[in-house]
């Protein structure tokens, strides 16, 4: 990325030039993205403990369903699973009745809008918080579930997802297909089901791992990969061997597309058969419809 933006100064445009000013901080900036991404990544463990698989997914797929239908970003989509599970592992255990969690996820929307440019939406909150819980929860209980979930956070919000962790990576290979970038987001929207794959792999490793499997996919120049793994060996410079977390994290992906393709009496299926209609819109190129590879990649 840092290269990318100093190859723009010498372009007339004035926008252009700007925009290379900040070479020198880009893979600094984006290294301390990791770390903080990492510092705040939920403990799997703690999660599950907390939250069962069949709960969690059912509510990830109540989000992408509602986003899609009010028009939400996917940014805010992956900031709104993010502010919920890391509350889930650091709340103090026992159980949680139907509405506490209601409010919570509430109010995992309405932080994670805060945080969203006020262009992205044109309803106030009153109108989102009475839409989204269909008038069966009071502004005021939401409020009181808004601290509730930001105190155990340390009122630590707006810290990057997997979706960010995509765009960053993708920016030096988007040009190679249209749908390169649109496929890698609909694989890690479908990671949202399955907390193991999702919070299993450092969010870097994860994007550049969908990103990787849309290429092969399309395909892609083998170029792409390179350029993949260059820039993540610069993210994550502690990584020994960025390739090998690439391909663990890349079988895990092609399990679950297989299943939610193939498989109908697999957990994730229902959850896809929904995001699948998502991507079916015209606006998503057709990603919807492409089928997973024969096999993982592997080392050569």
């Amino acid at each position: 990325l840092a290269a990318l933006l100093a190859s723009l100064a010498d372009l007339p445009s004035v926008e252009a030039r700007a925009d290379a000013e900040m070479a020198e901080l880009a893979d600094a900036s984006m290294r301390a993205m990791h770390e903080q991404a990492e510092e705040h990544r939920p403990a799997l463990g703690n999660l599950l403990e907390a939250v069962s698989h069949i709960d969690r997914r059912e509510t990830m797929d109540w989000l992408v369903q509602a986003f899609d239908v009010v028009g939400f970003s996917d940014g805010m989509l992956f900031q709104s699973a993010l502010l919920m599970d890391r509350y889930h592992a650091m709340r103090p255990r026992g159980e949680v009745s139907a509405k506490d969690s209601q409010q919570i996820l509430l109010a995992a929307v309405v932080v994670a809008l805060k945080t969203e440019s006020r262009d992205e939406f044109k309803f106030s909150l009153r109108q989102v918080v009475a839409h989204l819980g269909q008038d069966k929860v009071s502004f005021k209980e939401l409020v009181a579930a808004e601290l509730k979930m930001l105190k155990p956070l340390g009122f630590c919000v707006g810290t990057p997802t997997v979706h960010e962790f995509m765009e960053v990576l993708s920016t030096r290979i988007s040009h190679y297909d249209h749908r390169l970038v649109t496929l890698a987001g609909f694989l890690l929207q479908l990671t949202l089901a399955d907390a193991c794959v999702h919070w299993g792999h450092p969010h870097a490793v994860l994007a550049a791992s969908a990103l990787i499997m849309a290429a092969l996919t399309l395909p892609v120049p083998a170029d792409a990969m390179m350029i993949l793994l260059e820039d993540l060996r610069l993210l994550c410079p502690h990584f020994a061997e960025p390739a090998s977390e690439v391909l663990r994290c890349c079988a895990d992906l092609h399990i679950l597309w297989v299943q939610s393709f193939s498989v109908p009496q697999s957990l994730v299926w229902p959850f896809a058969q929904h995001l699948r209609s998502k991507f079916a819109h015209k606006r998503y190129h057709g990603v919807a419809s492409i089928e997973p590879p024969s096999c993982a990649p592997v080392l050569a």
